[in-house]
C-alpha cells in the first residue's frame, strides 16, 4: 500500500509537470484550470503529508525548539543536551537563537505547536507573495510557482518535522527582493540572517567576497558579528565551547549515512557496505570516502568560481539570479551534512525560473532538464527502504534529491556560460549593426529564435 501511494504521488506530480508545461504557453489559466490544479494540488499535498517522514509530527520542534527556549533562560548549562547519543538530535543553532522559542516555551507544548504551524503556514504564503512580486506577473506562471510549493516533499517534510528551513527561504527570498531593489546592505544582513540559522549558507559569503558586491558584503559583516557578539555576550563564551563540541566537532571527522543525509558525502557513505539508513550515530569515514568526497566538492567549487569570476558583456544584474542559484546548489551539494529539508531551499531557482527571470529560455531541452530536476526534488521524504543499504542502485534512489540538485546546479552552469558566450557575440556583432543602421531597419523581437539562450537578456 505504501508503494500504491509513492507511485500515485509521482503520477500527480507528472501530470502537473505537464500542466506546467502547457501554462508556460498559454494564455491566462481559465477557470476550469483554476480549480483541477487547485484539487489536485491540494490532493497532492495531502497525499506528501501523509506519506512524509516524520512518523510523530513537529518532533524537531518538540525534542530541540521547544525545550531550547525554556533552557536558554532558566538552564543555559544544558541548553545544548542531547536527547539520543548523536549529536543531531536537540537543539544545534548557536545560542541566541534559541531566544526566539521563548515565548513558544512559556505555552503549553499543545498550543506551542499550533503557534508555530500558524507562523510556518503564514511565512510559506509570504514566500510565495514575495516570488510573485519578484516575477513574471503572467497569471499562468504565478500558479506554476504555487504549485512548486504545493507538491515540494522536501518542503512539507520540514513543516511536518517542525524545523526552521522554511523560515530560512522565507529569509533568502526578503535578501533576494532587497538585491532587485538595490538595497544591498539589506541583503546582506538577510543572508547572513540566513546562514545563522543554516552553516552551508555561509558560502554565499565567499561568493559576494568574490563577486566584489562590497556593500552587501558590509551588511552581511555587520549583521554575522553583531548577532554573534550579541550570543556571546548573553550566553557566555563556555555555551559557544558546548556548542561546538556537542554539535560541530563530533562530525568534523565522521559522518552520517542516514537516508535524510542528502549530501555527496552522505552519497558516498551509503555505498559503504552495510551502511546504517536508518542510523544517526555519526561513523568513521574511509580515507577513500573523504578523498572522494574532497575531490568532487573541488571540482564543484573550482568550476563554479571558473565560470562566476567570467564576466559578460552585460550588467551583473542580469546574471545575479543564475549566480545565486548556482551557489545555493553548490552550498547543499558539498555540505558535509545537509538535511533532505534543506533543498526546499531550491525552490527559490525553480521559482525564479518558473517566473521568467533566469536568462535561461522556457522551452525545448532546457525546460524538459529544469522539469526533471523538479521531479528528483519534489517527492515526499519517506523511508521504505531496509534498514542496511543493500547496493548501487538502492544508494541512488534513495539520493535523488542529490541527483536533482545536480542536474539543477548544471543547468545553471551551463546557462551561465552561454550568457558569456552569447554576450561577447553580441558585442561583435553591434559594431556592424551600428555602421550600417541607416540601411536596415532593427531586428524585431519576433525574428530571434525561441529557443536563443540569451532570448531573455538580448531584447
Amino acid at each position: 500500500m505504501p508503494l500504491l501511494y509513492t507511485l500515485l504521488c509521482y503520477a500527480g506530480i507528472l501530470l502537473l509537470g505537464l500542466w506546467w508545461c502547457g501554462a508556460f504557453r498559454s494564455s491566462p489559466v481559465p477557470r476550469n484550470g483554476r480549480f483541477l490544479a487547485v484539487l489536485g494540488g491540494f490532493g497532492i499535498w495531502l497525499g506528501i503529508w501523509s506519506l512524509s517522514e516524520p512518523t510523530v509530527p513537529l518532533s524537531d520542534f518538540n525534542v530541540a525548539y521547544y525545550p531550547a527556549g525554556r533552557a536558554v533562560i532558566e538552564d543555559l548549562p544544558h541548553l545544548f543536551k542531547r536527547c539520543w547519543d548523536t549529536p543531531v538530535c536537540g537543539f544545534v543553532n548557536i545560542p541566541i537563537v534559541a531566544l526566539l522559542f521563548a515565548p513558544f516555551s512559556m505555552l503549553t507544548l499543545r498550543h506551542a505547536q499550533w503557534l508555530f504551524v500558524a507562523i510556518s503556514l503564514v511565512g510559506v504564503v509570504v514566500t510565495v507573495l514575495l516570488l510573485w512580486s519578484l516575477t513574471d506577473r503572467h497569471p499562468s506562471r504565478r500558479w506554476v510557482i504555487l504549485m512548486l510549493f504545493v507538491m515540494n516533499g522536501p518542503l512539507v517534510y520540514s513543516l511536518k518535522e517542525g524545523n526552521l528551513t522554511h523560515a530560512t527561504l522565507l529569509v533568502l527570498v526578503v535578501g533576494v527582493v532587497c538585491l532587485d531593489r538595490g538595497w544591498e546592505r539589506s541583503a546582506g544582513a538577510c543572508f547572513a540572517l540566513a546562514a545563522i540559522i543554516k552553516l552551508p549558507l555561509l558560502l554565499f559569503a565567499l561568493y559576494f567576497v568574490g563577486m566584489r558586491q562590497w556593500r552587501v558584503v558590509f551588511g552581511y559583516g555587520v549583521t554575522l558579528s553583531t548577532i554573534t557578539g550579541l550570543s556571546l555576550w548573553y550566553a557566555g563564551w563556555a555555551s559557544h565551547v558546548a556548542w561546538y563540541r556537542e554539535v560541530i566537532l563530533p562530525l568534523s571527522d565522521k559522518g552520517l549515512s542516514a537516508f535524510n543525509v542528502q549530501s555527496i558525502e552522505g552519497v558516498l557513505l551509503r555505498m559503504q557496505d552495510d551502511a546504517r539508513l536508518y542510523e544517526w550515530t555519526p561513523t568513521a569515514v574511509s580515507p577513500n570516502i573523504r578523498m572522494a568526497g574532497r575531490i568532487s566538492a573541488a571540482f564543484l567549487l573550482g568550476l563554479s568560481s571558473l565560470l562566476l569570476l567570467r564576466r559578460p558583456g552585460t550588467m551583473h544584474r542580469d546574471t545575479m539570479y543564475l549566480e545565486l542559484s548556482m551557489v545555493l546548489c553548490l552550498a547543499l551539494l558539498i555540505s558535509p551534512i545537509s538535511w533532505t529539508h534543506y533543498y526546499l531551499l531550491l525552490l527559490l531557482p525553480l521559482s525564479l525560473y518558473a517566473g521568467n527571470r533566469l536568462t535561461m529560455p522556457d522551452r525545448g531541452g532546457w525546460l524538459v532538464a529544469v522539469m526533471a530536476a523538479t521531479v528528483l526534488l519534489a517527492p515526499p521524504v519517506r523511508f521504505t527502504a531496509g534498514a542496511v543499504s543493500n547496493g548501487l542502485v538502492e544508494t541512488l534512489l534513495l539520493s535523488h534529491y542529490v541527483m536533482g540538485a545536480l542536474l539543477l546546479w548544471g543547468v545553471l552552469a551551463y546557462a551561465r556560460w552561454r550568457v558569456v558566450e552569447v554576450q561577447h557575440l553580441r558585442l561583435v556583432a553591434a559594431k556592424s549593426v551600428a555602421v550600417q543602421d541607416h540601411l536596415s531597419p532593427s531586428v524585431h523581437e519576433a525574428d530571434v529564435p525561441v529557443d536563443a539562450p540569451d532570448r531573455k537578456i538580448a531584447w
